[in-house]
């Protein structure tokens, strides 16, 4: 069966390409019976408007791109949900890209994008630079990042930027008044500006309770299970072990929880954890896992809206985009994984 066209459409309702054309895109005024014969047209041939055709007149695809760092990482799950919600409440469509982490394979998907004229991009991935954002600036397309460094980023995009200070200075503050003294933190890779914003953030914590930064053990990890795994080995070497890890996010430290039990350690008896992002999998393991909370959801609904207001103002030129900048905040949610340090803790103080 062929495609139908609006060449059909206009012959079966008597009018000109133009017209129907009109009637589709609200282009025009046109007149009342008129528009019902096209639109009548339209149904009994079950005409489909094509999306180039359409973009060609209103000048946008309707598309947006969204970066990500890891698509395995189930913080991202409810965050590209967010997305889809705002996105499809004004009918855009979304092209998900994977950058594993890697700014190459990131600046190949923006390129991509730009092929693809989308008329937006969301960068909500960890492995973010400064490139990225001018290759869009560039082409004129409009861009929101994801927490990230807004002074490099300037007037070239938009962002929502997260208060991780917060939830985290409740973290440390949970942790002393239990009689945590001795604290690790397994962060992500020190080349990711989110990885440092969390470290600074938690060493500040720490620091404000009176705990030297110098005895905080410091470990550098990946963000994956793995990597928390295999930070375990020197966390249990150290002379004075620490009794209360902070990890940079929940899949490293369930990879430390599942580390202490090869270690005969017991979680929280032995060695209170702490995690970041708060997804599904926190409250469902064994021992369910304290974390800082993010609200991915509400993250991917209100960087959407942020980049689609965004592309609307862009339209009657360059936006104040100091002025549309977002910020959400974090908070601890307490559950099994944290308790008061085992009794040796308190005879070595």
């Amino acid at each position: 069966m062929e495609r139908v066209t609006i060449s059909d459409v206009a012959e079966r309702s008597g009018v000109s390409k133009s017209t129907v054309s009109h009637v589709i895109n609200k282009t025009r005024f046109v007149e009342e019976d008129t528009k019902k014969r096209v639109l009548k047209a339209i149904e009994e041939l079950g005409y489909r408007p094509s999306n180039v055709a359409r973009s060609m007149v209103s000048k946008k695809t309707k598309t947006a791109g969204l970066l990500i760092s890891d698509v395995g990482n189930p913080f991202y799950s409810e965050v590209i949900l967010g997305v889809e919600e705002a996105a499809r409440a004004q009918e855009y469509n979304i092209f998900l890209c994977n950058t594993s982490y890697d700014i190459q394979r990131g600046m190949e998907f923006i390129q991509s994008l730009i092929d693809k004229m989308v008329d937006g991009v969301l960068l909500m991935s960890s492995s973010m630079s400064v490139e990225l954002v001018d290759e869009l600036y560039n082409h004129r397309i409009p861009a929101v990042v994801l927490d990230w460094e807004s002074e490099k980023v300037g007037q070239r995009a938009a962002s929502v930027s997260i208060q991780f200070n917060t939830g985290i200075h409740q973290a440390v503050e949970y942790l002393y008044r239990l009689g945590h003294r001795r604290f690790a933190h397994v962060c992500g890779p020190l080349n990711l500006w989110t990885a440092r914003k969390r470290k600074e953030d938690f060493l500040t914590a720490v620091e404000e309770h009176g705990i030297p930064i110098s005895d905080v053990l410091v470990i550098e990890g990946n963000l994956r299970i793995d990597g928390g795994r295999d930070s375990m080995a020197a966390i249990v070497q150290e002379e004075n072990r620490p009794t209360a890890v902070f990890a940079a996010n929940d899949l490293t430290a369930l990879g430390l929880i599942w580390a202490a039990r090869d270690y005969g350690l017991q979680v929280p008896e032995d060695l209170s954890i702490i995690g970041l992002d708060d997804i599904e999998l926190a409250s469902q393991v064994n021992p369910s896992l304290t974390s800082v909370a993010l609200p991915r959801f509400e993250i991917g609904s209100l960087a959407m809206n942020l980049l689609l207001e965004l592309i609307q103002l862009s339209e009657s030129g360059l936006p104040d985009i100091t002025k549309l900048n977002r910020t959400v905040t974090t908070y601890l949610v307490i559950r099994q994984s944290t308790s008061k340090p085992p009794i040796f803790s308190h005879q070595m103080l």
